[in-house]
């Protein structure tokens, strides 16, 4: 009762304000099934509203014209994406349309749980694309009958770290706190107790990271990575945040030889989840011979079959001639550079 009594004294407004000056002409986009989480989207909007957030809904006067034009130009306009996933969510085709747009326009994905179990009493985690395309993001657990203040407000803080600096989401939340403190010196709990109680802790580190002989490398940390920026390049290849260098859930990978000196920043909260991996048939990377030297990287599984989506190079790029597979290992050759769609054999 104490956690919940200083979660909802918790003053959002500095963050939100930061929030909506970061958007400008852009939106949120509230993305969900009608027949299974209406209900609860219609609440989050209401209460994400009251902070003044520029919010798109189609029950909300957001639909004008035809349907998938409006839905895509909503997708268009938006800079974050807010899924409510449940089982008839990602099930509909509609709402895979959704997320998959927003996801190749580089829209920012803030997913909701909107469900606890599934038809046949199972815990519910998101499956297929949905579960691929949200895989090692940050997620609020709304299926929880209680609680709902408190999930608000990591949506928030989620939404603040998606668009800003994490460490100045946090300075934010905290002034938040001290301005509840202030106003109702009764109601709110003695900070220094809190902060026991509540470990909300952001850790900033700089690390080196590298990728030997051009492989794909993984690095852990303690808990989810907010962001990771490179502040001193030391390779010749380059390093591009989400072509050569990135962030999957606790882990921070580098590739294709990109080498330098990177500041991570992490969070050892327990009230901040990560999306599991969704156990996926296909996978889509990209691999590049870099100075037509021989480049290959291990997968996770055996390998069925490799197909070229894209080739980047103006050399060929050829199955078993510049490219191929052996096993859990996809190779490229003699300049090959592109995406390919690595599909697996079943287990």
């Amino acid at each position: 009762n104490e956690y919940k009594s200083y979660l909802s004294n918790i003053r959002m407004e500095k963050l939100t304000d930061a929030i909506k000056e970061e958007l400008g002409a852009n939106h949120i986009m509230l993305s969900y099934n009608w027949a299974s989480s209406k209900q609860l989207t219609e609440k989050v909007y209401s209460s994400l509203k009251q902070y003044g957030l520029p919010l798109w809904m189609d029950t909300a006067g957001g639909v004008h014209g035809s349907v998938s034009g409006s839905m895509a130009e909503a997708v268009e306009n938006a800079s974050i994406i807010i899924p409510f996933m449940t089982e008839k969510y990602q099930e509909s085709k509609a709402c895979n349309q959704e997320i998959e747009y927003a996801n190749d326009l580089g829209v920012e994905i803030v997913p909701i749980k909107a469900q606890k179990t599934t038809a046949d009493g199972k815990k519910y985690r998101p499956r297929g694309k949905l579960g691929i395309l949200t895989a090692g993001k940050l997620y609020v657990d709304f299926a929880r009958v209680d609680g709902y203040v408190e999930a608000l407000n990591k949506l928030v803080t989620c939404i603040g770290t998606a668009l800003i600096d994490p460490e100045k989401v946090m300075k934010l939340i905290e002034e938040g706190k001290t301005q509840a403190q202030g106003q109702s010196k009764k109601e709110a709990l003695d900070k220094d107790n809190l902060d026991r109680r509540i470990q909300i802790t952001v850790i900033t580190t700089d690390i080196i990271l590298e990728s030997l002989k051009y492989n794909y490398t993984e690095t852990d940390f303690e808990g989810p990575i907010l962001s990771v920026s490179l502040i001193d390049q030391k390779s010749n290849a380059p390093c591009i945040l989400n072509g050569s260098f990135g962030i999957t859930g606790n882990r921070v990978w580098v590739n294709n030889g990109a080498r330098g000196l990177f500041r991570v920043v992490y969070t050892t909260s327990k009230q901040v989840k990560v999306q599991p991996k969704e156990e996926c048939k296909s996978q889509t990377i990209g691999l590049q011979s870099l100075k037509y030297q021989y480049k290959d990287r291990i997968m996770e599984k055996d390998i069925q079959s490799v197909e070229l989506v894209k080739q980047l190079s103006k050399a060929p790029c050829i199955i078993d001639e510049t490219f191929g597979f052996n096993g859990t290992k996809i190779w490229v050759d003699k300049g090959a550079r592109g995406i390919f769609k690595v599909t697996f054999k079943d287990k």
